[in-house]
């Protein structure tokens, strides 16, 4: 099998036509050459020199990762920086590239239909278009302060920030993995009438705003959006029988951690 049978599928199931502006062209088959026969995958949710190891020791030929890796034209590359370091590696192990982004948080069964789903949101409301990232629906009603424990316990953190009150009954929640904490995010989620809004890198602004309109934020870590690649490893492993080809990075690229 060749990695353009997985790179093919992949633009099928999320196109790029679903990303948003700021991914064009950062998004799909960027590094490689789609003609080499599979070896293994590795997926993950960056690309640095730690993940580009851990391809090279499990003998993967191609990285599926979620954040575009480069951001910016690149004008000079230099062996011993960071962008040279890795794309040496990735030219002498011929390892190829493939960027998901934003067509897969708003794909059917991408990023944020995955975490909805562990959340157990029921009667799911969402659209399959560019720039549509919120799921949202209902919830058995729970107290904010027992959901954010959930959450917590359920995206396996360390901790969260919530701003709320922790009494208030929580039945119509929304969720948005990565960076959703615009003022224009929490609009969408007012207008919906949503009781509680989950995503991360919250504005303080956007924060105040929802409580003094009652809705609920809890702020998650943005490196919630791995849990995607759970879902999207039996995808493949099913589809195209390659039960002992994928694996998961164990590489945790989100720099932040709570204190306790």
């Amino acid at each position: 099998m060749k990695i353009s049978t997985i790179t093919d599928y992949l633009e099928r199931r999320f196109p790029q036509d679903l990303a948003s502006d700021i991914d064009y062209g950062k998004v799909g088959f960027i590094i490689g050459n789609e003609d080499l026969e599979l070896k293994n995958i590795l997926l993950a949710l960056d690309l640095n020199l730690a993940v580009i190891h851990e391809a090279i020791d499990r003998d993967a030929n191609l990285i599926i990762v979620h954040h575009p890796f480069i951001f910016h034209p690149l004008t000079k590359i230099h062996f011993n920086d960071k962008y040279g370091k890795i794309l040496r590696l990735m030219f002498e192990n011929q390892i190829s590239l493939y960027v998901t982004h934003t067509a897969l948080d708003v794909g059917k069964g991408g990023v944020n239909d995955t975490l909805a789903r562990l959340l157990e949101i029921k009667d799911l409301n969402y659209e399959i278009e560019k720039d549509r990232f919120l799921r949202y629906g209902k919830i058995e009603a729970i107290f904010l302060k027992d959901l954010a424990i959930k959450v917590k316990e359920k995206f396996a953190l360390t901790g969260l920030r919530l701003a709320g009150n922790g009494e208030q009954v929580i039945r119509y929640l929304g969720i948005i993995g990565g960076s959703g904490g615009r003022e224009s995010d929490i609009d969408l989620a007012l207008t919906l009438g949503l009781d509680c809004y989950i995503t991360s890198e919250v504005s303080l602004h956007a924060a105040q705003k929802a409580v003094e309109n009652n809705l609920a934020i809890i702020e998650v870590n943005h490196g919630i959006e791995k849990f995607v690649f759970i879902t999207l490893a039996e995808e493949l492993k099913e589809e195209f029988s390659l039960e002992e080809q994928i694996f998961i990075s164990k590489i945790e690229t989100d720099p932040f951690i709570t204190i306790k």
